[in-house]
């Protein structure tokens, strides 16, 4: 009972949070003292004044900022709100370009994953170390380093001199493959929907349909910008389970098991158990950050998911579109950290609500 009311109190708080997340991206954007619809309809290559009021009664600019907000909002929720410099649903946009986003966030967490336990781990068995020293120098140089810095080095080392990858397109399965993945909610009652949002991410979508060259080309294309975030972010997390990890060697617990003779491997599988907890915040945090588009990793490796979208819309000032993009955003880390929270409980019991 004491989770389900937990679970209850949180979602009540998605609606303000959500609300208020937006209403503050907005009045920033309102107070910057420039006209949006002007950009959105020429600039100062402005040929056909008509159009450009057309376009401000459109989406209310000849109104205050709270009845622009209100109808920016409502349309939003309705489904109907339009890109106005590409002429598209907005909602259309942002749900075709999630799915990659997704998978460049799945490459990417593979890769903190695979790169921030191990160390964290070694550095804490072995501290004081050198290489000790190294996982603290690389946890360093994950922060410190700036990001485009990095990623400009991967493709001068994986694209330029080993032509190992590539940074055109990106890969996707067949037209037959969609077809059936599309029929899969009227094939499968209940599990149909969730498979076919599963499969609506490339990779996963290729491996349900075996399209193994497919699933080959899309790591060809995804592994050096999922390596470049797993860099940056497997440093941090590096940190985080090297001092997770040296709390709970020294913990009376630990201490009690090496004096009952129990095997190392054992004693430290019952120490990185607990040191899981504050890991998991850590990795949650991680892939809410991007899932909701790693804008700067997207631009540098030409990846058009909803990161390069809400890149290009800031460039044009496009409103409607950065409102979209907040609101998702904002479901995305409520969600992500209630799923954080949940996954707590798993881990430790003694975790209660």
């Amino acid at each position: 009972m004491g989770m389900l009311s937990f679970l209850v109190r949180r979602t009540i708080t998605f609606v303000p949070t959500i609300v208020g997340v937006m209403l503050i991206t907005y009045i920033i954007a309102y107070v910057i003292p420039t006209d949006p619809v002007r950009a959105w309809v020429g600039g100062e290559k402005l040929l056909n004044p008509e159009a450009l009021e057309l376009v401000r009664r459109k989406y209310k600019f000849d109104a205050p900022w709270y009845e622009q907000f209100t109808f920016l909002f409502s349309q939003l929720l309705s489904g109907t709100l339009e890109d106005p410099v590409r002429h598209r649903s907005i909602v259309y946009e942002l749900t075709t370009r999630f799915p990659i986003t997704a998978q460049l966030a799945i490459f990417g967490m593979f890769f903190t994953v695979l790169i921030g336990i191990p160390l964290g781990v070694i550095a804490a068995l072995r501290k004081d170390s050198p290489a000790d020293f190294f996982v603290r120098f690389f946890a360093l140089f994950g922060s410190s380093m700036p990001s485009f810095v990095l990623y400009y080095l991967l493709i001068l080392v994986f694209f330029v001199a080993l032509k190992a990858t590539y940074l055109a397109g990106v890969p996707t399965y067949s037209l037959e493959s969609a077809r059936f993945l599309s029929e899969l909610p009227q094939r499968i009652p209940l599990i149909g929907h969730l498979l076919y949002y599963i499969g609506s991410v490339p990779i996963f979508g290729a491996l349900m349909c075996g399209e193994w060259d497919t699933v080959h080309e899309i790591i060809k294309r995804f592994y050096v910008p999922g390596l470049a975030l797993g860099m940056l972010g497997g440093g941090f997390l590096a940190r985080i389970v090297r001092n997770s990890m040296l709390d709970a060697l020294s913990s009376e617990y630990v201490l009690f098991a090496k004096a009952r003779g129990l095997p190392k491997l054992r004693v430290w599988g019952h120490a990185l158990k607990n040191t899981m907890v504050p890991v998991v915040t850590v990795l949650g945090v991680q892939f809410g950050g991007l899932l909701c588009g790693a804008i700067i990793a997207e631009t540098v490796f030409n990846i058009p998911g909803m990161g390069r979208y809400i890149y290009d819309s800031i460039t044009r000032l496009n409103f409607p579109a950065i409102i979209s993009g907040t609101f998702i955003f904002a479901i995305v880390y409520v969600v992500i950290n209630l799923l954080v929270d949940i996954v707590y409980a798993l881990i430790d019991p003694r975790i209660r609500y």
